[in-house]
């Protein structure tokens, strides 16, 4: 890959001390806002409490833009643009997960320290939709007239709790028959570490991220009874026991580890800032794959990128608690989590059969694949550009995002989903996602809403 000469962070673009004070100011409000979501809406009054904010915060976009609201509270504004030829969704999520404990600062109480804002959604993803809604706020105010794009700015309120919001939203998409270009929604960010030789910071840019397929697993016998009475012949439970052994040892040939395209750009992307002997290593995947697939199954996190991954969650048996007797039905559940769907079905077909020898019938009960983006089209390098200029420090690279974002809801209505917010983390701060002490740098937001000003422009 062709080496991008680097800078230092002074290059980057940004703004006054003074604006981004002001910035923390107005996302310090919604951070006090406590949008920790539940099925009973004990937290609604600071769900409305945040609309408020958001309202007043940005008048210009509640004045001027279509405001759509989905279930209990996903919200889409609505910027139609002058000769609009695509749509353009930029999102975040709003909803943010409970405090926790070991925090040096009250979670829902946005503090500024050692020039730092603490609190929860600084990362996760209050920073990144603030930042959003701030550089339409500010393109109004300047007069720009969003030529060639109508935007839309997307927020649902229940992703943490893989929620309804934009699956609602969605589905009014696709009755609308509205297609977007381009979605850029939270996923990726500039960390440090993630990739090994590499000491510049890196733009994780996510072009497609893991499924989650659900499957029911259920036996059946005939041996329902009292074990003195019954006591030879297997129980459904002993059934799906066994299945489920033979099905987790089989896993690895099942679903062998691959370097799929986007997760073997990661590494060749950053091959021009790699040292000896790691540039020669990544820089020859070809050559050296089984060596590097060897290490990268025995690390978790890595491995996560190279295979379909297998769990077994939940475990029933009939409604019988009586412990001397058998029920005839048990189940469990399996969630199986791929990086190709072709793939996945290919080795369920191993699994029936193994399902098979036991009296077990898998159900698929659920699934969510989202199509990947080709990291070689138009909205990846419009990305890549962008983030050249903005963080001219920083290297940039497509992934595979392991986790789950609500991006994915948006494949059957969507060109191009990128998962990237400017949030620049170090490693603490990497490490305060969903932990204690979840902080943004508070230089970094006026960083983040130049980035998006940008992107609208050029997308």
């Amino acid at each position: 890959m062709k080496k991008h000469l680097l800078k230092t962070e002074a290059e980057r673009k940004g703004v006054s001390s003074e604006k981004n004070e002001e910035y923390a100011k107005i996302l310090s409000r919604l951070i006090n806002c406590k949008t920790v979501f539940t099925e009973n809406g004990e937290n609604a009054a600071e769900f409305e409490k945040l609309y408020s904010e958001v309202e007043k915060s940005f008048p210009l976009v509640s004045q001027k833009a279509k405001r759509l609201t989905f279930g209990s509270g996903c919200f889409v504004y609505v910027i139609e643009g002058k000769n609009p030829t695509k749509n353009v969704m930029l999102m975040s999520h709003h909803d943010v997960v409970n405090g926790g404990d070991g925090w040096e600062t009250e979670p829902f109480c946005a503090t500024e320290k050692n020039g730092f804002l603490y609190g929860r959604g600084t990362i996760d993803t209050k920073t990144s939709i603030f930042a959003e809604l701030m550089a339409a706020e500010e393109l109004l105010s300047e007069g720009y007239d969003f030529e060639g794009i109508n935007l839309y700015i997307g927020s649902s309120n229940n992703e943490e709790t893989s929620g309804d919001g934009m699956v609602l939203a969605t589905e009014y998409f696709k009755e609308q028959g509205i297609r977007f270009d381009t979605v850029l929604d939270e996923g990726g960010a500039i960390t440090e570490g993630l990739i090994p030789g590499v000491k510049c910071k890196s733009a994780m840019v996510a072009v497609h991220e893991k499924s989650r397929h659900v499957f029911r697993c259920k036996a059946a016998t005939s041996s329902k009874g009292h074990t003195s009475l019954n006591g030879s012949s297997s129980s459904a439970v002993e059934n799906v026991a066994e299945f489920v052994a033979e099905v987790r040892k089989k896993c690895p040939s099942i679903y062998k580890a691959n370097f799929y395209p986007e997760v073997k750009a990661a590494f060749e992307y950053h091959v021009p800032y790699m040292a000896f002997p790691m540039n020669v290593l990544f820089g020859n995947i070809a050559v050296f794959s089984p060596i590097i697939k060897k290490i990268m199954m025995g690390i978790p996190a890595a491995s996560a990128m190279l295979a379909t991954g297998m769990f077994f969650t939940t475990a029933s048996s009939g409604p019988d608690r009586n412990i001397q007797i058998r029920d005839s039905e048990a189940e469990v559940t399996m969630m199986l989590r791929c990086v190709r769907e072709d793939e996945l079905y290919r080795g369920l077909e191993k699994i029936r059969e193994i399902g098979k020898k036991y009296g077990v019938e898998v159900e698929e009960i659920y699934h969510d694949y989202c199509n990947p983006t080709d990291f070689n089209g138009r909205a990846f390098a419009v990305t890549e550009e962008i983030l050249h200029e903005n963080f001219p420090d920083v290297a940039v690279a497509p992934f595979l995002l392991t986790a789950a974002t609500d991006a994915r809801r948006f494949t059957d209505v969507a060109d191009n989903i990128i998962r990237f917010a400017p949030v620049d983390l170090d490693k603490a701060q990497f490490a305060s996602i969903h932990g204690a002490n979840e902080r943004i740098k508070i230089k970094n937001l006026g960083e983040c809403v130049l980035f998006y000003k940008d992107f609208i422009k050029k997308i």
